[in-house]
Formats: structure tokens, C-alpha cells, sequence
């Protein structure tokens, strides 16, 4: 097993910064996870913590060895694609043992190692299968087997769910956490996916433009986002974004929103000033429903959206898109005006200008 550590690292192609002053730090035995939007730089992360790519500036250690110049056969590594990349004319087990083979392994430690690898993750049934006779997750513990029995310092896992439907996402999920837990190896998973983020990682690095925007316990991050992209981008549907103005009447802050008030309460927040322009965001499931109106904010419906255990009522505050988790059977159409409140402890404050939280 290895810990990483990235200092100062940046990518280029050509007059393209993909990447640029990146610093991590990831423990001995820990689960990470890069998540992000499509183009953020995580998969390049993770082709250059591989050796598949090298970086412009920067440094990447595993421990103590600096590998930054190293080619991915020195590294210690296995890594687990999106596209399975399976050899077609070879069954499960010459699948499971070919890498082992290259390196010249005793035929008895292969054959204890595919073994070992088979009944992890339940391939005994499949071994002697082609890949085109098997299911898509079933093509994809393959792959993790393929891995699991180099028995690598460092796991890398490329967007592997991606070709999955959603069920089998699920499952191959929860094997890839019993996996880690099992064998305890360090291992940094690439995905654009929050729910897979938020359930794989022991810690998260939420990353935007090139950069770690945030990172941390993925519970820690959602909860206290330092940024209105990590506040937007974690969460579903992503939380509610409203600008408006500071006020300070009857000692009590608050925002004013479109004539509406929304209480900040005591001491959440920093940078408090009257008149000052700031983005409040809520999360559609920290809203409660008012019985009669009661300060909060006066909702026009456009739209109800019925999901069986729980339903969703949309709006528009000023202009910008507002969702309301109904978690009780509210009788409500589009048309109707619906009053909802936010305990001030759930309220999240942002710089209008600069984007980043007012949470002390």
C-alpha cells in the first residue's frame, strides 16, 4: 500500500491549461474519490498519477518514492477502465491470469491468486465463460478482478460504472466498497457522479477548472461547502440559488429576496453588512411547508412532480428556479401559492462577486 501526494502539479496540451497548481494529499489505505463536471481535469489527474501522461510542472510521490517521471509498469499500480478492456478470446480465468503470466509468476501462485480474486467477487461460476457471454457487470468485476490479483501498492478506477444501467450501478458499487474494505489498499476513483462520490470516499476532492475546489469527508463537504459551485454541484436536485441583499431591522439579520425575507439568525455567518449583494442558497429538503403564511417565502407553483415516496414542487423566485422537497402529502398543483420556511442553521450564504461562503 502507498500514500500520494501531489505538490504543485499542472498539465498543458498545447496552449490548453488543464491542470494547474494541484495539491493533494491521499492517506495509506484510503478511498478517494475526484468528482467533478465534464472537462474539470480528474481524469487527467488520474492518467497522470498513472504515468499515461506526464505532467507539465509539479510532483507525484507514492510514500516516499517520487514517481514522477516514472512509466506506469514502475508505479505499482492497477487501474480499472470504463470500457472493461477485456482480451475477447480468452476466457474469465486467462482474463484473471494474463497479467500474471507477463510477469512470469510460478503457475501455482497464479492459479492461488485467480482463485483468490474469483471468489472475492464471485466469478467461480464464470471462469471458464468467454467475455462476450457475460452481462455488463459481470465484464466489469472481471476487470476489477484482473486488478485485484496483481495485488498493486495503488488501485486507480476510471469512471468504471459509466456503462452500466442504474441497478447494476448500484451493485458493482456497493462490491467496489466491500472490495476496499477487504483488501485495505489505497485507491483514488474518477467520477462525475455525486452519488457514487458521496457513498465510495473517505475523502472527496470536488474539482472545478483545473482545481481542487474543495475536499474532505464527502458528509463534511456537502454539509459546509466553501464555494456556491461545490454548494451547487453536490446534491439532487441541486440546491436553490437566490440573490439578494442584506438587512438588519429589529436586531436580526437577514436577505431580502424579491420584497420576501429570509432570517440568517445569529452568529452562522462573517462579512455582514448592510446592503451588502450576496447569493443565499437553500437545499430543496431544508424547506418546510408553512400551514398559513409565516415570513419565509410565497411560492407560485409551475409544477408538481410526483416520485411515489416523496414529490417536488418547482417555482420561480425572481427569476431563478426555486424546489421545494414536499415530504408529507401536500395536496398542491401548479397554479397554487405555497408558503415555505428554512431554519437559519440551513441557510448558506455566498459572495455574490467572488463566490465563496460567508460561513464562519
Amino acid at each position: 500500500m502507498a500514500s500520494v501526494a501531489i505538490e504543485r502539479l499542472g498539465k498543458r496540451f498545447g496552449a490548453t491549461t488543464v491542470l494547474e497548481g494541484v495539491d493533494l494529499a491521499i492517506p495509506d489505505g484510503a478511498f478517494a474519490v475526484f468528482v467533478g463536471p465534464s472537462g474539470c481535469g480528474k481524469s487527467t489527474l488520474l492518467r497522470l498519477i498513472a504515468g499515461l501522461e506526464r505532467p507539465t510542472e509539479g510532483v507525484i510521490r507514492f510514500g516516499e518514492r517520487d514517481v514522477t517521471a516514472l512509466e506506469p509498469r514502475e508505479r505499482d499500480i492497477a487501474m480499472v477502465f470504463q470500457s472493461y478492456a477485456l482480451y475477447p478470446h480468452l476466457t474469465v480465468r486467462e482474463n484473471l491470469a494474463f497479467g500474471l503470466k507477463l510477469k512470469k509468476l510460478p503457475p501455482r501462485e497464479i492459479d492461488a491468486r485467480v482463485a483468490e480474486g474469483s471468489r472475492m467477487l464471485g466469478l467461480d461460476a464464470l471462469l471458464e465463460r468467454m467475455p462476450k457471454q457475460l452481462s455488463g457487470g459481470q465484464r466489469q468485476r472481471v476487470a476489477m478482478g484482473r486488478a485485484i490479483v496483481r495485488r498493486p501498492g495503488l488501485f486507480l478506477f476510471d469512471e468504471p460504472l459509466s456503462n452500466l444501467d442504474a441497478a447494476l450501478r448500484g451493485q458493482v458499487r456497493v462490491e467496489i466498497r466491500k472490495l476496499h474494505e477487504s483488501l485495505g489498499t489505497t485507491s483514488i476513483y474518477v467520477t462525475h457522479d455525486q452519488v457514487e462520490a458521496m457513498t465510495l470516499a473517505d475523502v472527496m476532492f470536488v474539482l472545478n477548472r483545473g482545481r481542487v475546489e474543495q475536499f474532505g469527508a464527502p458528509l463534511d463537504v456537502y454539509a459546509r461547502p466553501k464555494t456556491r459551485f461545490v454548494a451547487g454541484f453536490l446534491g439532487s436536485p441541486s440546491m436553490n440559488f437566490l440573490d439578494g441583499t442584506l438587512a438588519f431591522e429589529e436586531g436580526a439579520w437577514s436577505v431580502e429576496v424579491a420584497g420576501q425575507r429570509i432570517l440568517l439568525g445569529e452568529k452562522s455567518f462573517g462579512g455582514l453588512v448592510r446592503g451588502r449583494a450576496v447569493t443565499v442558497g437553500v437545499r430543496p429538503h431544508d424547506l418546510t411547508v408553512e400551514r398559513v403564511p409565516f415570513g419565509g417565502l410565497a411560492l407560485t407553483l409551475t409544477f408538481v412532480e410526483e416520485l411515489g415516496g416523496e414529490s417536488y414542487a418547482y417555482a420561480f423566485v425572481d427569476g431563478s428556479p426555486f424546489v421545494v422537497r414536499l415530504e408529507e402529502r401536500v395536496s398542491v398543483k401548479a397554479g397554487d401559492t405555497l408558503h415555505v420556511a428554512v431554519a437559519a442553521d440551513r441557510v448558506h450564504l455566498f459572495d455574490r462577486e467572488t463566490g465563496l461562503s460567508l460561513r464562519c
